[in-house]
This record gives structure tokens, sequence and C-alpha cells, in this order.
């Protein structure tokens, strides 16, 4: 008889990485055609059935920290510990990842009415978890940045 052994998912490094990729403003369609992977593999991430490659986990928190997704003054702390949840085989660069916090924040876009949902233009979206720990808590995921995400898209696909 064939026994079959799935591997167990990893439920909290799933919903990290959905909280992280709808923080940014992203579908996971539009995540996989900036990481050149198919929608289903960011769809395996988000569920716990895989990891990301470190090359593409570089590019996801590259695109985090340009539409400023991290908590101010955490970013380093929350970059390491999703690096951590990520389970990679290599270590973190420490030295990418200190030239990417040492980049200049661009600044914050206004959100059109449309993308607001209807609310006026300038009005507060819902704060963002302010820790991967609140992402993995039902009913904590939102979006932040709307407005610089398209400019944040075509950044990324210039240099990536």
């Amino acid at each position: 008889m064939k026994r079959f052994s799935y591997r167990e998912r990893d439920y909290a490094f799933g919903q990290a990485t959905l909280a992280l990729r709808t923080a940014i403003g992203l579908t996971q369609a539009g995540l996989a055609d900036l990481l050149g992977v198919s929608r289903r593999a960011v769809g395996e991430w988000e569920t716990g059935s895989s990891y990301p490659t470190a090359h593409h986990l570089q590019h996801v928190i590259t695109l985090a920290m340009r539409t400023s997704t991290f908590p101010p003054g955490r970013e380093a702390e929350e970059i390491r510990a999703f690096w951590k949840m990520a389970h990679q085989k290599v270590l973190l660069d420490e030295s990418w990842l200190s030239a990417l916090l040492n980049q200049p924040s661009p600044p914050p876009a206004p959100v059109p009415v449309e993308e607001a949902g209807g609310a006026a233009v300038g009005s507060a979206l819902p704060a963002a978890p302010t820790s991967w720990a609140q992402a993995s808590q039902p009913g904590r995921l939102c979006c932040k940045n709307w407005g610089g995400r398209k400019k944040a898209e075509r950044s990324f696909r210039r240099e990536y």
C-alpha cells in the first residue's frame, strides 16, 4: 500500500506573507508578475505549503520597503523576523539589509477616491498591523499606502 506523507503547512508564515502582500497592495498575480513566478507559487507561500527562494524573498522585502509597509523605526526587526519565518537555508545578508534600510523613503502619495473605496482623498486608511504577530490575527489584514503602489511597481520593474 502506497503511503503519502504530507508536510505540515506553516500557517504563521502563510498569514505573514498574505498580510505583507496585501499591505503592499498587490494581488497574487501582480506579485507573481513582478517576481517572475507563477501565481500558484505565491498562493503556496500564502497557504504555508512552500517558501520563496532567498532571491524572491529579498525582492518582496525590497518592494515592502519601497511602499513603507513595515512600521517606521522597526523595519530591520520586522525584516529579520520575516526572514526567520521563511526558514531560509542562507542567512539574511546584513550588508544587503543595511543598504536597503539606508535608502531614502518615497514620500507618501495621496490616495485616489476610487482606490480608497469611495472615501475622500486624504482620508485616513485603517492602520496597518504593527507586527507580524498582529498580521496573523483575523481581521487585521489591511492595506497601507495604496497610492504609492503603481509607483513602487514601476520602480521595482526597472531594477529587477
